[in-house]
């Protein structure tokens, strides 16, 4: 086969596709404009009272022909014709398909009418259950509990490190349309800064980073305002400390002797594994289709001691090149989050 016949061949493939293509779409708008046409005969038909041959009149266009407007219109006629027949069996068993398909539909009460709004209300449309991701950054500060600097005269300070991070999964589930109740499974990474001055000629630095896995648990409530949904949340977060790193340097303010810079430290064996905050959390949802976006702002409050007392001595490079030794102390955290969650639904008549 020469190069003319090979792209010969081609030219019609592709004409035969194109030509079928074309087919399809007339097919599909005709078949389109035919169930526009018998909805709006319909709707005439239920106007006029006439009432018996809707559900057969749309039946055969509520797998294919109807655009999404037009079947809801359809759900809607067909449930309302079987209630002013007072076929209520009917009636739930096409409100159940109906809110399948549209889980999130609102009953218009201008329109809808009391009968349609009462059945609605019959049925669970709350989300079954509704999974986010979410990311962001946090910042550390330390409360002191109690010192144990190796000279009264210390000057010691804690301050925050550089932005942490955290991200994971929260798992929801609504209680009511106001209520949820929240689980979420985090990895978070928080850093904060040691300084101290001590004997008048030293200055120590020690920077450390921890690396946890969270548990949050929590109550929101939720206030809705058209899409913009403001909430709060309270809880506690469990965590589980994976890894704990500290960098130490020292300087010696007078030049008395050259500066020490060492390398990296685990602090894992000195640091207590778990640890319990509070949480509080305020923030913003968006409502799109199916889920939502939101942002929030976080704050922690330590509640358990970070150090290990019975390994508070058990270093010597910390204590006798560093003149370091762990206070006992909490971390607390201010954290901002972003994400997305998706709603589940599972539509039932209530109990």
């Amino acid at each position: 086969m020469n190069i003319s016949q090979h792209i010969k061949r081609l030219i019609n493939r592709r004409f035969v596709i194109s030509v079928l293509i074309v087919t399809a779409s007339v097919i599909q708008l005709k078949a389109q404009s035919n169930c526009t046409n018998t909805l709006k005969e319909a709707e005439a038909k239920y106007e006029n009272g006439v009432i018996e041959d809707i559900h057969t009149m749309l039946e055969s266009c509520m797998n294919r022909g109807f655009t999404k407007e037009e079947k809801i219109r359809s759900y809607k006629l067909i449930i309302k014709s079987h209630l002013f027949n007072q076929d209520l069996k009917s009636a739930a068993a096409v409100m159940l398909d109906f809110l399948k398909d549209y889980p999130e539909y609102l009953p218009e009460r201008t329109s809808d009418g009391a009968d349609f709004i009462k059945l609605h209300d019959k049925f669970e449309t709350l989300p079954f259950i509704s999974i986010g991701v979410l990311a962001g950054a946090n910042i550390s500060n330390v409360g002191v509990m109690q010192s144990y600097a190796l000279n009264d005269d210390d000057i010691q300070s804690y301050e925050s490190g550089s932005p942490g991070f955290q991200l994971g999964l929260q798992f929801s589930r609504p209680m009511h349309e106001y209520i949820d109740v929240n689980l979420g499974v985090m990895i978070e990474r928080h850093s904060f800064e040691y300084t101290n001055e001590s004997f008048g000629f030293s200055k120590l630095t020690l920077q450390e980073r921890q690396t946890r896995l969270s548990f949050p648990v929590s109550g929101t409530f939720v206030y809705k305002l058209g899409k913009w949904h403001p909430f709060v949340s309270l809880g506690v977060s469990p965590s589980y400390l994976l890894s704990d790193q500290a960098t130490p340097s020292r300087i010696y303010t007078d030049n008395s002797n050259d500066d020490i810079t060492g390398t990296d430290l685990d602090m894992l064996p000195h640091r207590k594994r778990l640890d319990l905050s509070m949480l509080t959390e305020l923030g913003v949802r968006y409502k799109v289709p199916e889920g939502y976006l939101f942002f929030k702002a976080g704050y922690q409050i330590g509640l358990l001691n970070q150090t290990n007392e019975a390994t508070r001595y058990d270093n010597p490079e910390l204590m006798y090149i560093y003149y370091y030794l762990d206070d006992d102390f909490r971390i607390n955290n201010l954290s901002f989050s972003f994400g997305y969650t998706y709603m589940f639904y599972k539509p039932k008549p209530k109990q």
